[in-house]
């Protein structure tokens, strides 16, 4: 009886500790696509880069950029509309509710 008792017992262990390893293991981010204009916002000496989109009904959403083609959106594609992969991200500034970490241009729109 003992050891039947210690045998669930040590199952249980095992299966909470695989249950607790595949919660928090697959907490993967997808990629998101968001298309808008490329601005930098705000005075010398903190100027931010943001990407300004609109939805169905005109609401205008900034989201701060970061990543790494954050240099290369600011330096190439200031004032252009512009369609972005990457992800969703905590902000790292107050001002900004919503943050995108660029990883792809996948390309500048006519307009």
């Amino acid at each position: 009886m003992r050891m039947l008792l210690v045998v669930g017992f040590v199952a249980l262990l095992v299966l909470l500790a695989v249950g607790r390893s595949q919660a928090m293991g697959n907490r993967k981010t997808l990629a998101t696509t968001l298309s808008g204009t490329v601005r930098l916002v705000g005075n010398e000496p903190h100027p931010q880069l943001v990407l300004t989109t609109a939805d169905r009904t005109g609401t205008q959403t900034d989201y701060l950029l970061t990543g790494p083609l954050a240099g290369q959106l600011r330096a190439t594609y200031q004032g252009q509309q512009v369609i972005l992969e990457g992800k969703p991200c905590a902000s790292p500034s107050p001002r900004f509710v919503h943050c995108f970490a660029a990883e792809r241009i996948v390309t500048p729109t006519d307009r």
